[in-house]
């Protein structure tokens, strides 16, 4: 970690990081690190008495550096406490931690025992063994298991529900518990062994997550002075996994960043050491130069999903303000690119609050703060934008005040969201060009199009085969959906499906992929190559026109041009799509329904004669819509929706189909029904 981020050459910054430290860790570092004595250990912050005596200095020393502590909780900070969420709920799900039932990635709450296998997916029965594993038996593709399910247990997002009812109720019931998992945690998962060391990604969110901890807990008479020393040296042994294991790659993802802010989290809270000091000195311009390099210039992390977006968000912001508080500061450039961030998902977030499912959905979060809330529905990061930048306008997105918030900000976060009421700016329609996403907005309408690149610059990573895909929000809810994610590890013949062309509402020609896929998260190239030739907006009409070119490489070539128009006075939304190339194909257009809505083929007419096939109505608990084509023939298929990791639900699916000589032409209109 000594060299110049800046300034070494990419390739041996991947290699040095990705092959000669995890190397020099395993060979002499993490033994070293693993037998180090508690005398030993409090020896590095200059300290030789009692471990009573170092926990009680340490405890000193860290009581203002994070952001909240015991001494929050007064009668105005518990009350702000229930009423983001209800103080029955608190306890209920501080009940359950302590029951040890925990719902995950699509589980449904189970109860694991008496003691928790922290090496075990409890979906499939998989345990992976306790020692050094390598990538292909931590993904075990031959066999239906999942990694994610040991890995998010160990994230320790059950640290905010027992602390919340811990300070709610103040029963040391939940202080032991989180005594109880972290003795257990550390003595069933060896420094470097099992999969729970297995990615410097999952050891930083728990090492976040345990920090949080230590503040809710840290004056509990129930933990005693030993306990936290252990505790100590096992985040001090995450603190020296992640800087000898750091997830740098040639396009950096969520992945390094959660490395950053680990080091970040754990260098303040041991900042009077020399290595904590380092963690801090390497992270804060690290962090800076992950904003340069994972987020587009109008905010649109790189990475081309919606939930990775808000998760990546919620990794930088989190980071920054605990930088703040601590007297760092960031550039003006930096800060400003941060607050795009916000504003891209105040403008992908429909009406209702719901968003568009745009590439892959893990339920990835850095805090988990309530083990009920809704997972689509980021509003609450605008929460703390609207604190954080002073602006009216993300505060109008929430109504009330959310426990983000609460907890980055505290008594006088809540003042300050309290004097930012006011009427909201009314959101109009708006590009994204660099992350390639527009918005199409009307009062009744929201028409979220993907027309950019795969994701990554090129590489895939999060992003699907969804190049001029769009999603379409109407009267309240939504009608056009993206199908989600459901399935990494577990099921690589879903996760493939998922994300494939035929998944999404877009344009499909003679069955091939837009891009082929390589690996899990990755595609062999992005021919894409998308460009958008006219983007205007007025009060009447929205106007998209844009193009790729992945079909280039078929034996006949094909450009895909397609042009959406939202006419906002009748509520129309018209799809031409103009097939440009030589030679036959077979063409196949998709519209991928909401799970309230039911699609149907035109009837006869009452004269005897057949409709058109090329006529649908779609409907929904409020309105019908109709949807016409000029050309081609359409069914209905019974396809799969996920609305979160590990859940799918079916869903109706409209296919257009035809084989045509190009250049061809098709238009696609859906209006309402009463519109005529």
């Amino acid at each position: 970690m000594r060299e110049n981020p800046k300034t070494l050459p990419m390739y041996l910054r991947i290699t040095y990081h990705r092959f000669v430290r995890p190397r020099l860790w395993r060979m002499f570092i993490e033994k070293q690190v693993g037998d180090l004595s508690d005398e030993a250990f409090i020896r590095l912050f200059g300290f030789t008495g009692t471990a009573e005596e170092f926990i009680n200095q340490f405890h000193t020393s860290a009581r203002l550096r994070f952001f909240f502590h015991p001494r929050n909780q007064k009668d105005f900070f518990l009350q702000l406490i229930t009423t983001t969420q209800p103080y029955e709920q608190i306890l209920s799900e501080a009940q359950d931690v302590v029951e040890n039932r925990f719902e995950t990635l699509g589980s449904g709450k189970v109860h694991l025992g008496q003691k928790i296998n922290w090496c075990k997916d409890f979906k499939s029965g998989k345990v992976w063994p306790p020692r050094k594993l390598s990538t292909d038996e931590i993904l075990d593709l031959a066999n239906p298991s999942d990694i994610k399910v040991p890995w998010e247990l160990s994230r320790f997002h059950q640290v905010w529900w027992l602390g919340k009812a811990y300070w709610v109720a103040r029963s040391e019931q939940y202080a032991k518990k989180f005594g109880e998992l972290i003795e257990d945690w550390i003595d069933n998962n060896p420094l470097g062994q099992g999969p729970n060391w297995a990615v410097a990604m999952e050891v930083a969110i728990r090492a976040c997550n345990w920090i949080a901890g230590y503040y809710f807990f840290c004056e509990s008479p129930s933990l005693s002075p030993q306990f936290w020393l252990k505790f100590q040296k096992s985040l001090y042994a995450h603190g020296r996994f992640i800087e000898s294991n750091l997830e740098y790659s040639w396009r950096n993802s969520n992945h390094l960043l959660s490395n950053v802010v680990g080091l970040i989290f754990l260098g303040n809270f041991f900042h009077q050491t020399s290595f904590g000091k380092k963690w801090l000195a390497w992270g804060v311009p690290q962090l800076e130069k992950e904003m340069e390099e994972q987020v587009c210039r109008d905010g649109v992390d790189y990475e081309k999903s919606t939930s990775y977006h808000r998760l990546v968000l919620e990794l930088f912001y989190t980071a920054t303000l605990l930088s703040q508080r601590n007297n760092i500061r960031f550039p003006q450039a930096y800060l400003k690119r941060l607050e795009t961030m916000f504003e891209f998902v105040q403008h992908y977030t429909r009406p209702d609050g719901s968003i568009p499912l745009i590439g892959d959905a893990d339920d990835g979060r850095l805090f988990r703060f309530s083990m009920s809330e809704d997972i689509n529905d980021h509003r609450h990061a605008l929460s703390v934008g609207a604190i954080l930048f002073e602006r009216r306008d993300f505060r109008a997105a929430r109504e009330g005040f959310s426990q983000d918030a609460l907890w980055l900000f505290g008594g006088e976060g809540f003042e300050k969201f309290q004097m930012l009421r006011g009427e909201g700016t009314r959101l109009t329609s708006r590009g994204f060009p660099d992350g390639g996403f527009y918005i199409l907005r009307s009062d009744e309408a929201h028409v979220f199009v993907d027309a950019g690149d795969l994701g990554m610059k090129g590489r895939g990573g999060h992003g699907h085969n969804d190049t001029l895909s769009f999603e379409f929000w109407i009267d309240g809810g939504p009608l056009i959906i993206d199908s989600g994610t459901y399935a990494y590890t577990f099921d690589v013949e879903a996760r493939n499906e998922f994300r494939s062309t035929r998944a999404h509402n877009t344009v499909v020609i003679d069955g091939a992929e837009i891009a082929e896929f390589s690996g899990l998260w990755g595609v062999n190239a992005d021919r894409t190559k998308p460009s958008v030739l006219e983007w205007s907006t007025s009060e009447q009409r929205d106007i998209l026109v844009s193009e790729h070119r992945a079909y280039q490489s078929l034996s006949s070539p094909v450009t895909v041009h397609r042009r959406f128009e939202l006419n906002k006075e009748r509520f129309e939304l018209v799809i031409q799509d103009s097939l440009k190339g030589t030679g036959t194909h077979q063409i196949e257009s998709f519209l991928h329904f909401a799970l309230s809505v039911s699609v149907e083929l035109a009837r006869p007419n009452a004269a005897g004669g057949q409709a058109s096939p090329q006529k649908a109505i779609a409907r929904n608990r409020n309105r019908s819509y109709i949807i016409t084509a000029t050309a081609g023939e359409f069914t209905v298929e019974q396809t799969w929706f996920s609305r979160s990791y590990g859940v799918r639900e079916q869903n109706q699916t409209l296919q257009l189909a035809l084989k045509a000589q190009l250049p061809a032409e098709i238009h696609l209109s859906i209006k309402r029904e009463s519109d005529g």
